[in-house]
């Protein structure tokens, strides 16, 4: 039996659809690519976006045509849309089999048995078999749900509060992913690092000590972690992530304003001076970090002023990458009962000159890094002797050779930049 699985939006979702996928392995359901192919379609949705949300529904929509064509397969629907717009799919898309909610995704491999349990007749359900992931980049979720309250976003109504996943499971999902194959392990969380677990061994246990931990599990190679909070950029997080060679020299950051005003209406609880504090230590400790951030253009209420002090901030920053969002209003947040609304036209001219800006840095980081030896983690094949990867500051690169594999950790030295991608010869 085959399974096409159809993810919508980011980390947090894809590692969901990696641990729903799993579950759906053990039941005999081998991955496949071709929708006709397929045995089963598997949609994680997301609602954080609005963009996201409309894509998800429309290739859900369009999936009618292939349970006419396959009336025994399974649609499965699954995620934050799913939670939030539940009753909804369910008139919309009557020929959905199974719709579980971003809440409920510890419930999935119950709620997968209770479905497969009513189509043995029509689907041959083979025994339980081990899964076998071997891909080479690994996301291990650490933690579920968010206690902020950040007036743009809909997280918490569709994941819940936050849930610590046990030390003991990440650590030992952390060495079967390495077991399996994985070079590169990204821990996930909403605020990955307000992770605070009610069983420690310590007390004052916090994201820093997991953090050491994992890099302690014999065979890790490189960690990364997404997305942490300015406010629990602890001295304590930064010492961790410096002492512990493991830990990728790269952090995204998102600071979404420049403005205090702005960061009030949001409720990000930090000030601008205490984001470039913090961005301060990090780079007295880690003078090599690579940082990237988020930004939201046009919130409510955003003066001209505002935004200058976020194009200052960006000045300031000097990031190697940045997200920049135009705002949008997500049903059920704070924010879009807001009634100060930034015309569309001023939104656009203004991200339309923040990504000129970051660009510019962007491009001028890259460049710098043209002569420079950098270890490069090759991830995909690209056929005739083309391979790319990424370094340790997250920088994607091409490398051509014939004698690559996907996983092998190599030294290159970068020749060349085109479009923020480097070009790199082995050494």
């Amino acid at each position: 039996m085959k399974l096409l699985i159809k993810t919508f939006g980011c980390q947090m979702n894809f590692a969901d659809s990696d641990e729903m996928g799993r579950h759906m392995k053990e039941r005999g359901f081998q991955p496949t690519e071709n929708e006709e192919a397929a045995d089963a379609i598997l949609v994680n949705t997301c609602t954080v976006r609005d963009l996201a949300e409309h894509k998800a529904a429309s290739f859900i929509g369009r999936l009618k045509e292939w349970k006419m064509a396959h009336p025994q397969g399974l649609v499965i629907v699954t995620g934050c849309a799913a939670e939030r717009s539940k009753d909804e799919f369910k008139k919309r898309f009557p020929y959905i089999d199974l719709i579980v909610g971003a809440k409920d995704i510890e419930q999935f491999p119950k709620e997968l048995e209770r479905i497969l349990s009513t189509q043995e007749e029509s689907l041959p359900l083979p025994e339980l078999t081990p899964t076998t992931p071997n891909a080479v980049v690994q996301y291990v979720t650490i933690m579920r749900g968010c206690n902020y309250n950040c007036s743009y976003c809909i997280v918490p109504a569709v994941r819940g509060r936050e849930i610590y996943l046990p030390i003991e499971k990440i650590l030992a999902e952390v060495a079967d992913r390495v077991g399996q194959g994985a070079k590169e392990i990204w821990l996930l969380g909403q605020t990955v690092n307000s992770y605070k677990p009610s069983h420690a061994p310590k007390p004052h246990y916090d994201f820093a000590d997991l953090l050491s931990d994992v890099c302690a599990v014999p065979g890790t190679q490189r960690i990364r972690f997404i997305s942490p909070h300015p406010y629990y950029l602890t001295d304590k997080l930064i010492d961790s992530m410096s002492s512990n060679p493991k830990v990728c020299e790269h952090i995204h950051l998102p600071v979404q304003s420049g403005s205090d005003d702005m960061l009030r209406k949001m409720k990000r609880n930090y000030t601008r001076d205490l984001y470039m504090r913090g961005l301060e230590r990090l780079r007295r400790a880690i003078p090599n970090i690579a940082v990237s951030t988020d930004i939201i253009v046009g919130f409510p209420g955003e003066t001209n002023a505002d935004f200058q002090q976020t194009l200052t901030l960006v000045q300031e920053a000097n990031f190697d990458s940045a997200y920049c969002f135009q705002y949008s209003p997500r049903p059920g947040t704070a924010s879009a009962e807001m009634k100060e609304e930034v015309p569309e036209m001023i939104k656009e001219a203004r991200v339309n000159e923040l990504l000129a800006l970051t660009d510019s840095q962007g491009t001028g980081k890259a460049a710098k890094l043209i002569g420079t030896v950098q270890e490069i983690l090759v991830e995909d094949d690209k056929g005739d002797g083309v391979f790319r990867g990424k370094t340790r500051g997250a920088w994607r690169a091409r490398l051509k050779s014939e004698n690559l594999k996907l996983g092998d950790l190599v030294q290159a030295r970068i020749t060349g930049t085109h479009s923020r991608e480097l070009h790199a010869e082995l050494i």
